[in-house]
């Protein structure tokens, strides 16, 4: 009877620490499957498939990316179609306070008891290694910028798109807690122009955003791909980034006539060094300007608008 019981304790045993790992979450070092991305409610985000490897490359993951020019047609990128922040399961908890509550390392206060808005916590803003407590000083951030979304192809999406990309959950990697200066010095510029300071962070940056472009169907250029390429080449595993064949080109109907207004010849690769409206020739110069280097937590951080209207 003794042993009967011993044997008894070490199955149950054996049974409870399967079930545990069973139940483990994935490792954060993740990509989701490519999918048509849906519009979610705004709990916290819940981690995305684990990569599994590629039997013809031998990579651990994989991830092919569609080659293309930025978008440069007639349509405008327009900040008030990407409307941010939105609580879409109307719990009082916008996306940026959801996105504070799931990055917090420690249970989060709020303001008041309605518990709406968060007045502390303690966050590792990842662009920088950066410890914060105080939510007033971090920004949330989109990995891949809403104007850098524009060029690669949400010019094409509805404003209703437009609006869940911008405050999509359901990806870790979607929504940033960083910090404002950090937030601020990346703008819209890609990896081609601007990378974290942190360099431990490269691997995951570039997992996200080629794991972020991918699921919503968005193209690369060739100097982005080779700079994923070069910070994934950090990654414990074998992680392989490519460009696959080049996206056909927008229809003609979408490019601009030779009359139309002409765009800048370039857009400003360091959207924070400080300009004034003296600094540009032309309104349409100076309005493209301005919607490169808005942010999520400041639309106008050259005080270019000074009587707000956009």
């Amino acid at each position: 009877m003794r042993v009967f019981l011993i044997i008894l304790t070490l199955v149950f045993a054996l049974w409870a620490c399967g079930a545990l790992i069973r139940e483990s979450p994935p490792p954060r070092l993740s990509v989701p499957t490519p999918e048509a991305a849906s519009n979610v409610p705004t709990p916290a985000p819940a981690p995305a498939p684990s990569p599994t490897a590629d039997a013809d490359s031998g990579a651990d993951v994989v991830i092919e990316l569609t080659v293309a020019e930025p978008y440069r047609g007639e349509i405008r990128y327009d900040r008030s179609e990407w409307k941010h922040w939105t609580d879409a399961d109307r719990d009082c908890q916008d996306a940026r306070q959801e996105t504070l509550i799931a990055e917090s390392t420690i249970p989060v206060e709020f303001r008041t008891g309605e518990r709406c808005k968060v007045s502390a916590g303690r966050w590792t803003a990842p662009y920088t290694g950066t410890v914060v407590e105080n939510p007033s000083e971090l920004d949330i951030d989109h990995m891949v910028p809403l104007y850098n979304a524009h060029k690669s192809g949400g010019w094409r999406w509805s404003a209703e798109r437009k609006e869940e990309y911008a405050n999509y959950l359901a990806y870790p990697g979607h929504l940033i807690a960083a910090t404002a200066r950090a937030n601020r010095q990346k703008g819209a510029d890609g990896p081609e122009d601007w990378r974290p300071s942190d360099r431990t962070y490269w691997c995951q940056y570039a997992l996200d955003w080629a794991a972020i472009k991918t699921q919503w169907g968005l193209t690369a250029t060739e100097r982005e791909i080779a700079a994923l390429r070069e910070m994934a080449s950090g990654c414990d595993g074998d992680v392989e980034i490519t460009g696959g064949r080049a996206a056909a080109p927008p229809p003609e109907s979408s490019q601009p006539a030779a009359t139309s207004t002409p765009r800048p010849s370039s857009q400003p690769r360091a959207p924070f060094v400080d300009r004034d409206c003296s600094d540009f020739q032309t309104q349409p110069e100076a309005q493209a300007f301005y919607a490169a280097a808005a942010t999520p937590g400041d639309p106008d951080p050259h005080r270019l608008d000074r009587d707000g209207d956009g």
